[in-house]
C-alpha cells in the first residue's frame, strides 16, 4: 500500500466513483488509476 493508491480511491470517491473524472483530475490515465486500485485491492484482500 503506498500514499498514492490511497490518493487514487480518495479521489474517484469524491468523484462519485467515477473513475475516468477522476484520472482527469489527478492527471493521469484511467487505466493506470484502475490498475493501482486494483493493485490496492489485492493486496487488502478486499474489493474496493
Amino acid at each position: 500500500m503506498n500514499l498514492q493508491q490511497l490518493r487514487y480511491v480518495q479521489e474517484v470517491a469524491r468523484q462519485g466513483l467515477n473513475v475516468s473524472a477522476a484520472a482527469e483530475a489527478l492527471f493521469t490515465s484511467q487505466p493506470g488509476v484502475s490498475k493501482q486500485i486494483r493493485q490496492l485491492e489485492d493486496e487488502l484482500g478486499i474489493e474496493i
